[in-house]
């Protein structure tokens, strides 16, 4: 079985000391390290993914209760992670994670918002919603928060899944983690209490930069985009417009077609972004089976290739990966079965 630690050596009592609980299939054979892993018996006796590895597996965990916060440090090799909605029906555990990458890469869709992960960035994960995505080899710091827990500290936690922090913002959080790794074999449960909170606190700050409240567009500016909007839509699979194309047809300039969609990136994003969009749609809508290279062709893709390529870009995973995620969750509405939506830890 694989190499399960609990505690460490140090001159406090064992009552007075936080838990440090550890696994590692480093001494396992090669061939047994993944189903070991698979087996386990944390943080529930049933997987809480549909997990696939994409090179040789191993892992090292070492996780600790700071109070009603469980802090996590992991080094796993490159995997695919898939919770569908029947995965959220039969489980009872639902809490928001923050997963923060110092080292690796991670993409995927979580719940209709397209997720990268970065070395250097955190996102939030809600298990009570459905996602895939795939990993590089990686090494993270992870904070399992009990869903009551996150919506006292964050308010409503809708907005969470999937959102990424970066820059200097997130790496206050990665600084907290890395000296509360540090601490772990040496701090008391009044003190890991007291760090747990630490981190809510500086997670509520990272949210309020963030995820501030919706700025109003000037009139102008917003007209301006909605007269774009329109034409880009309209045009969808008949057409791509060229920046200058748009410009000509609007009437405005480079600059000011940039600021009414400075917030996605330019104008070119946001119609790849309003494509794959409509891809997606078609992909997962209930007893339609379009051929993938329909669908490219229709709008406005050079070929299924290119279609594949820039849909894993943004959501991590195939349009034929997709279009199964969403008729197993389909499969499952149609049941009737209701998925729990008020589930605590």
């Amino acid at each position: 079985m694989a190499d399960l630690q609990v505690g460490d050596a140090t001159g406090k009592p064992a009552r007075d000391r936080i838990v440090v609980s550890r696994f590692s299939t480093d001494h396992l054979p090669p061939e047994e390290r993944y189903t070991a892993w698979h087996l386990r018996d944390w943080p529930r006796s049933e997987p809480i993914y549909r997990t696939e590895p994409n090179e040789a597996f191993n892992c090292r965990w070492a996780w600790a209760h700071l109070g009603s916060v469980m802090f996590v440090h992991t080094e796993i090799t490159g995997m695919r992670w898939e919770r569908r909605l029947d995965d959220i029906r039969r489980s009872d555990f639902d809490p928001l994670i923050v997963s923060m990458m110092k080292s690796g890469f991670a993409q995927g869709d979580f719940d209709g918002r397209a997720f990268q992960e970065p070395a250097g960035t955190f996102h939030f994960h809600d298990l009570g919603r459905p996602s895939i995505h795939m990993s590089t080899a990686s090494e993270t710091y992870s904070l399992v928060i009990p869903r009551p827990l996150a919506r006292e500290w964050f308010g409503p936690i809708d907005d969470l899944h999937g959102l990424v922090a970066e820059g200097p913002i997130a790496g206050i959080v990665f600084a907290q983690a890395e000296q509360v790794l540090s601490l772990l074999p040496v701090v008391d449960t009044e003190a890991g209490e007291r760090l747990g909170r630490v981190f809510l606190e500086l997670l509520s700050v990272v949210l309020s930069s963030i995820r501030p409240p919706t700025e109003t567009p000037v009139p102008a500016e917003a007209a301006l985009r909605k007269r774009a909007i329109a034409l880009i839509d309209g045009e969808i699979g008949f057409r791509q417009w060229s920046v200058d194309d748009l410009c000509r047809a609007l009437g405005v300039s480079r600059a000011r077609l940039f600021a009414a969609f400075k917030a996605d990136g330019g104008v070119q994003a946001f119609a790849m972004t309003q494509r794959l969009e409509r891809v997606r749609s078609a992909l997962a809508e209930p007893g339609r089976d379009e051929p993938i290279g329909t669908i490219a062709d229709r709008l406005g893709f050079s070929d299924p290739g290119h279609l594949s390529r820039a849909f894993r870009q943004r959501f991590g995973m195939t349009p034929r990966e997709y279009r199964q995620l969403r008729q197993a969750d389909a499969d499952l509405l149609a049941t009737g079965q209701v998925i729990p939506t008020d589930i605590q830890i």
